[in-house]
């Protein structure tokens, strides 16, 4: 795959930007999945092959379908502005995600190089060097063509952690950003070492029955609106009576979005900050996503998006007297 001019420019600015610093902090989004954690610790593990003093940070703890990488457990939750040269941002679709910016708004000043690696359409090039592509699959797709621009070696936990964010954000390799390309990439990282059994099995196939009981809950009481958008939710009580957090209802949104002929899917979850999460996926090509999040401040792709909303979830019973098959009623529904 060709990489276009403008991204071999941003490459070019990040990679002197890492050559002429020695004490790099990666920061990845908020509530970090597999991509925003295996992208950062790729940078790391490359940066830390060249004699970098790097540092993995993120307000949220890494999720524990993650925690199998070298040196995830390594996070740290805050960190000091002074004591770094070069700040990254990693996988994160809109400023507001890197949240340190709120406690430290000197990161965006632009008196250090700021590195804002990224593949979300909602990006808004906040940073100083913007190696971002709203093509690639993932920020570890991007992150991916970065080590080849650079001749950086690609090491087995590199190769790894790689796949586990391509992995992740494409959904097993299964949703439509997998193209070609991102299998064949992916051969390239098995063919490195990356073990994807561990990678499937951590992201996919390991369900505590707590988390099962939070998406029985989920499930039940999932339902298609008139406009054929397939809807359901989480709330602090779904939480509590289960035995979970706001960080297991992830995955159950891949069931959703299994409805057949719905628009869309979304899933509203609340958290325990005082805010409301909207996940939203679909299968078709006529709908983005990334629209309609933006309606409420979020984003990122057309066909997987997201936002966020101070709030909490209220549930809304209604009724509707529709007219019996054949029968002498009403000339039009009923709703209550």
């Amino acid at each position: 795959m060709q990489i276009s001019d403008y991204l071999k420019f941003e490459f070019q600015k990040a990679k002197k930007a890492f050559n002429d610093a020695q004490n790099i902090v990666i920061i990845s989004h908020r509530n970090p999945d597999g991509d925003a954690v295996g992208s950062n610790l790729a940078l790391r593990y490359g940066l830390e092959a060249l004699g970098k003093n790097v540092t993995s940070a993120c307000v949220d703890p890494v999720p524990a379908n993650s925690m199998f990488l070298k040196g995830a457990d390594d996070f740290v939750l805050d960190f000091n502005y002074e004591d770094f040269d070069v700040i990254v941002s990693m996988d994160c679709g809109a400023v507001k995600l890197v949240k340190f910016n709120k406690t430290k708004p000197e990161i965006l000043s632009g008196e250090k190089p700021f590195v804002n690696f990224d593949h979300h359409e909602s990006n808004s090039n906040f940073g100083t060097i913007n190696p971002v592509d709203s093509d690639a699959c993932a920020t570890a797709f991007v992150l991916y063509h970065f080590f080849k621009f650079c001749g950086w070696k690609i090491s087995i936990n590199v190769a790894t952690a790689l796949l586990h964010g391509i992995y992740f954000d494409t959904g097993g390799l299964m949703h439509s950003n997998a193209t070609a390309d991102v299998f064949r990439i992916a051969g390239n990282l098995m063919s490195k070492g990356a073990n994807v059994q561990k990678i499937s099995k951590e992201l996919f196939h390991t369900t505590p029955v707590n988390k099962l009981r939070l998406w029985g809950r989920i499930l039940e009481r999932t339902y298609v609106n008139d406009d054929g958008v397939t809807v359901s939710a989480a709330s602090r009580t779904d939480y509590e009576a289960t035995g979970s957090s706001s960080n297991d209802t992830g995955g159950v949104i891949d069931l959703l979005n299994a409805v057949p002929g719905s628009k869309y899917c979304v899933l509203l979850s609340e958290d325990d900050n005082g805010r409301v999460k909207g996940s939203l996926r679909t299968q078709r090509d006529d709908v983005n996503l990334s629209e309609v999040a933006g309606q409420w401040g979020g984003g990122g792709h057309p066909k997987a998006s997201g936002f966020g909303v101070e709030g909490e979830l209220k549930p809304v019973m209604s009724w509707k007297v529709t007219p019996k098959a054949g029968g002498e009623a009403h000339e039009m529904d009923i709703s209550f």
